[in-house]
């Protein structure tokens, strides 16, 4: 892992800690209309240190991979997709929000596959503007997209059931 991946990593990071209280403003908004949610708490610390572990093991495993394309491949489900909805999942059962099974799979795969689209926004303005290599062709965009549409569907059967 180089300098450039660990900053990397540690921006997605603290982008998925910020994303959790995010997440618990748009929940509240759409959903149950309160003006005050509860954001800090006991379970909130607990759900920001289950964050940044279970990120940083996904991280150091998908970099063990001795195939490069399958450790992004990993990176993206398990890293991008799947954390993201652990993400919204957190936020939702930490504030005890009253949503259905359906509510939950179709506005946390909007508002991941969203993340992931400004994930690979923010890959093509690196690689554009300051030269950081990100993606090698088109192609791993999509597949990037792709990985992380496995992941939301992954992490859904397992949140949502």
């Amino acid at each position: 892992m180089s300098y450039l991946d660990f900053a990397y990593l540690t921006f997605i990071n603290l982008a998925l800690c910020v994303c959790y209280f995010l997440f618990i403003f748009l929940f509240s908004k759409f959903f149950e209309q309160k003006e005050k949610t509860k954001i800090y708490s006991k379970r909130t610390l607990f759900s920001l240190l289950l964050i940044t572990v279970l990120s940083w093991v996904i991280y150091f495993i998908s970099y063990s991979f001795s195939n490069l394309e399958m450790g992004n491949r990993f990176l993206h489900a398990l890293g991008g997709g799947f954390m993201s909805v652990v993400v919204c999942y957190l936020a939702v059962r930490n504030n005890k929000f009253s949503l259905t099974r359906f509510q939950f799979f179709v506005f946390s795969f909007m508002l991941v596959s969203t993340m992931g689209v400004a994930n690979e926004l923010l890959e093509f303005f690196l690689q554009s503007y300051f030269h950081l290599p990100a993606a090698s062709t088109i192609t791993d965009t999509w597949l990037d997209l792709l990985s992380n549409t496995v992941g939301i569907l992954i992490a859904s059967l397992v949140c949502v059931l």
